[in-house]
Order: structure tokens, then C-alpha cells, then sequence
């Protein structure tokens, strides 16, 4: 990475992120010392201070702040250019970070995973899940260098780029023995009796049920939020709340106890997508993704299958 990023660009990427520099130092393997030597360069060199040193730590000046910016989008670039320029069976190393719905995190993901650090096997790989507003936010704020998630309604700015990979269906879940249940046909409306489980903040689903719930989908708020499948199927379990998740999770919902249905009228379906900045769509990394999420073949013959 050296070789294309400063090393004091990379170090004053540790000093911003843990504000502290005992802990930055540690992150990056040198001492103090050595570390505020090398902010220093930095200062000198635009001839402005970075930070400011506090009682509780370091806090980045306004310089600073917009130096930051600079360098996150460097820093990736350089971690892919690495990543796609090296012979990946020799000493590739680098560090991608994946942001992947909850949904497809405990279902056919955990594989293409590990598919990925068989073909990369020094790549440090960091993967967060959440809600789909949460991990668009993160990709804009170069938080991710990749998500696959549910698309936004909202297009995606020109220097981003989004691969259709599969839609999936939504269905409801509830506990076995729920009122719902015994009906023979269940509408829409009908859902609006009981209380509904749903995800932290989904602004995606609130403009879903909109369209299809039109003035009713008030009816829809969320009596409890998570961020975890394992809470929601918890408390559904043990309630006569209910879920509205894609149809993906409906295998794991059911090994769990619970049953599905979906009502009368239907609900919506969600496009899933793989984004990433335009300029790291053709890297290696990338690539490999893709053709795993699609079910292609990858370079070591696997074909992976969504359940």
C-alpha cells in the first residue's frame, strides 16, 4: 500500500478515526514518537494544523476534517488498485469492507464469503449488516467500499454504479397458532389489528407500504424495532406481533417455529443490488462478488445458488 498511499496519509487515517494517539499508534504497529513525527510532516507540509489536543483526545480541525475526505476516497482507491494490480496467488494482502442486509446475511451470503478469502486469502475482509438506508448512507460516506442491498428509491449519484443481481418477494411472519393463521384468506388490512416487529429506522419500507398500503400504512408503524433477526424472531415467537421480511428469510423464520403467508392482494418485491463506486466496478474484488452473487461460476469453478 506504501507504495501508492504516504504513510502519513495512512497514519493521519488512524489518528482521525481513534482520536487518540496512544490508540493510533498501537493500531499501526509504531510509537508515539514516531507517530507525532509524522503528523508533523503532514502539518508542515500545508502548512496548517490537523488537530487540536484536548482533555479527552484529539479533534480534527477544520483542515483536518476536510483533509479526511481527501483521504478516505485515496486510501480506497489505493486498497483496490493493490488489490487488482498483484497476482492474487502470490502475497495479495489489503482490506475490503462489505456492508450486506440482514436478510442475506444469515441466508446464502456466509458462503460467497468464504468462496472470497479462499481467492483472497490475505484480505482482511470487515462486513456490517444493516437496514438498506443505513448501508446506502455508508457507501455515500465511504464508509463501505461495497453494499448488497435492497436499491434505493432515490437514484444513486453519477460516480456510483448498481448491478441488478435478483428480486426477492416479501412475506409475512408470525408465530404458529396466530389468529392470522387459522383464517383462510387473509387481506392486507387484516395485518393492521396487530402489532408489527419491524427494522431500526427502514425508510425503504416506509415508502413501500406507502405505495401498496397507501393512507392505511400509518397502521403499519412499528410496535418494536431491531436490528437483530434472532430479537425479531424472539419476540414474534412469544407475541402475536408480526413481520413483514423478504421472502429470502422465510426457511430460517420457519426452522425457527414460525410460519409464513402472504396476504390476498400480495405485498411488494425488492430489487437487490450490488453497489460500489463506478471506479472499483472492474477491480478483482468486485468482479468476484458479482459473479458469485449472480451464480456464475468464479475463477475457482463455484457456483453458488440463493436459497
Amino acid at each position: 500500500m506504501r507504495l501508492l498511499v504516504s504513510r502519513h496519509l495512512e497514519n493521519f487515517l488512524a489518528l482521525y478515526e481513534a482520536r487518540n494517539m496512544h490508540t493510533a499508534a498501537d493500531k499501526k504497529g509504531i510509537s508515539q514518537p514516531a507517530l507525532t513525527k509524522s503528523l508533523k510532516v503532514l502539518e508542515d507540509d500545508l502548512g496548517t494544523e490537523l488537530f487540536i489536543r484536548t482533555h479527552s483526545g484529539l479533534e480534527p480541525t477544520n483542515a483536518g476534517t476536510a483533509l479526511f475526505r481527501h483521504a478516505r476516497v485515496i486510501d480506497q482507491e489505493a486498497r483496490f488498485a493493490e488489490l487488482d494490480v498483484r497476482d492474487i496467488h502470490e502475497s495479495m494482502g489489503g482490506r475490503i469492507r462489505i456492508g450486506v442486509g440482514p436478510v442475506l446475511a444469515v441466508s446464502s451470503f456466509p458462503p460467497i464469503l468464504a468462496e472470497f478469502h479462499q481467492q483472497f486469502p490475505k484480505v482482511e475482509i470487515s462486513v456490517e449488516t444493516g437496514i438498506s438506508n443505513h448501508l446506502v448512507d455508508g457507501l455515500m460516506r465511504e464508509s463501505f467500499d461495497v453494499v448488497v442491498t435492497a436499491l434505493p428509491e432515490v437514484p444513486l449519484p453519477d460516480r456510483f454504479a448498481a448491478y441488478p443481481l435478483f428480486t426477492t418477494g416479501m412475506a409475512v411472519i408470525c408465530r404458529r397458532g396466530h389468529p392470522l393463521e387459522r383464517q383462510q384468506t387473509i387481506m392486507r388490512d387484516e395485518l393492521g389489528d396487530y402489532g408489527r416487529v419491524g427494522f431500526v429506522e427502514d425508510r425503504e419500507f416506509e415508502k413501500k407500504s406507502r405505495h401498496v398500503f397507501g393512507g392505511r400504512a400509518g397502521h403499519l408503524r412499528p410496535i418494536v424495532q431491531t436490528t437483530s433477526l434472532t430479537v425479531m424472531f424472539g419476540i414474534l415467537a412469544a407475541t402475536n406481533h408480526y413481520a413483514i421480511v423478504s421472502s429470502m428469510i422465510v426457511p430460517r423464520a420457519e426452522r425457527e417455529g414460525l410460519v409464513s403467508f402472504c396476504p390476498e392482494e400480495g405485498l411488494w418485491s425488492l430489487d437487490i443490488e450490488l453497489m460500489c463506486k463506478a471506479s472499483l466496478a472492474d477491480t478483482k474484488p468486485i468482479r468476484m462478488l458479482r459473479e458469485a452473487l449472480l451464480g456464475k461460476p468464479t475463477s475457482s469453478g463455484t457456483v453458488h445458488k440463493w436459497q
